[in-house]
């Protein structure tokens, strides 16, 4: 029988030894950016116009104020399909030989810090993109201002965009992607069990919160995409954001990890945890348990080229009183964040569902929320898998809790 666990267990470890095997940063980044100009080449466009941060780390490796940058543009990453990129940068970039040919002064074009002069920035911006794109038109845009659109189409671009070329590059990971998101998983674990020995009654959802975010940083990690920590009846319906409730004995606590750890590889594990002293009740037992099921179940179903749609269709469904607060995916891609691609529910596919197959090495997520449409508490469970060519490998190993499962 195949051990599932067996690639989260003998994941190399990140430090700084001489003689232990280490993931190749070097190549890891040479594969990605090749990934992407492989699409480019396939789309026939003659450059990707990056603005996204973490579509631009995928593409180049740098990560100087990722957060800042996604409400600022203050980075712009010229991809062709062949060789290094060109960045333009208002901040400090470090140099990647293998991915980045040339660094250049960005001309900062948004209200800040522009200001009244945003018209012309945005125009010298325009200038300097075809300055580097000095032959074809066609260009694949992520993310934008409208007036800086027009500037690329008043340089005589053709613009398209450059999301669904970047997604479906980053689908498929290498050994090194794959180590850093095993890495990721063991931060958000180191993390999972600080949270199991905090709990009691008395603390509270943002107490719970924080050991996520301190564990994440202490291990070089990078941020939390949300705040899901909820307990009780707060859990239900799910998208809670952690907030001053304090913690009951006998409640239910439900969390979303949502985690970018080192090297800007994402751990995405779910867990509910009952809060002692006292037992679970048969009532949060069950919930629970049908969470547990709907996992297991669709874990079951995962293998390399089964179709998105006889996924969907082959899936466990909760039960009737629980579907209107049902999780909005049940499977989703894993990265440098949530990605591509997102599989609804049959119930959901006319509407939300699209052609696609699951790959070998794409790594995924299997979602479960369980919360009755009249109240009361709620379950999220979530696994973090590798597919392989055979069924799936875990990289998320934390035990489920027994207490809930007896």
């Amino acid at each position: 029988m195949i051990d599932t666990k067996e690639l989260a267990r003998n994941a190399p470890g990140f430090g700084i030894k001489d003689d232990a095997p280490m993931p190749d940063m070097a190549a890891m980044r040479q594969y990605r950016l090749g990934r992407l100009q492989a699409e480019l080449v396939a789309a026939e466009c003659d450059a990707a116009v990056l603005n996204n941060s973490i579509n631009i780390r995928y593409a180049i490796g740098t990560r100087a104020a990722q957060i800042s940058s996604m409400h600022i543009t203050v980075r712009t990453a010229v991809v062709p399909p062949e060789g290094g990129a060109t960045v333009f940068s208002w901040v400090g970039d470090d140099w990647m030989p293998e991915t980045i040919a040339e660094i250049r002064p960005m001309s900062v074009y948004g209200y800040f810090p522009a200001g009244e002069r945003s018209a012309e920035r945005v125009k010298e911006w325009a200038r300097g993109v075809r300055d580097v794109v000095r032959t074809g038109n066609r260009i694949a845009v992520d993310i934008a201002y409208p007036e800086a659109l027009h500037a690329l189409e008043a340089e005589g671009f053709e613009v398209i965009p450059a999301e669904p070329l970047v997604e479906h590059a980053c689908a498929i990971k290498c050994e090194e992607e794959i180590a850093c998101l095993v890495n990721a998983c063991t931060v958000a674990e180191t993390a999972m069990w600080r949270i199991r020995k905090a709990l009691e009654p008395g603390v509270t959802e943002n107490d719970l919160y924080a050991i996520l975010n301190q564990t994440n940083f202490e291990r070089g990690g990078e941020w939390i995409e949300y705040r899901l920590m909820a307990s009780g009846g707060h859990i239900n319906p799910w998208d809670p954001e952690a907030g001053e409730k304090v913690v009951r004995a006998g409640e239910l606590v439900a969390f979303d990890c949502g985690l970018v750890g080192p090297m800007g590889y994402s751990a995405d594990v779910s867990r509910t945890f009952f809060c002692e002293p006292g037992v679970p009740t048969e009532h949060q037992r069950v919930l629970y348990q049908l969470a547990y099921e709907n996992v297991q179940r669709n874990l079951e179903l995962i293998k390399a080229g089964v179709g998105f749609r006889e996924l969907s269709e082959k899936s466990w469904m909760p039960p009737e009183e629980y579907l209107a607060r049902r999780y909005p995916v049940m499977v989703h891609g894993i990265g440098m964040g949530d990605e591509w691609p997102a599989v609804p529910w049959p119930i959901d596919w006319e509407r939300d569902g699209y052609d696609g197959v699951l790959e070998e090495n794409m790594a995924i997520c299997v979602e479960s929320y369980i919360g009755s449409e009249h109240g009361g508490e709620g379950v999220k469970l979530e696994e973090q898998v590798l597919v392989t060519r055979d069924g799936y490998q875990q990289m998320s190993t934390f035990p489920f809790e027994s207490v809930l499962l007896s």
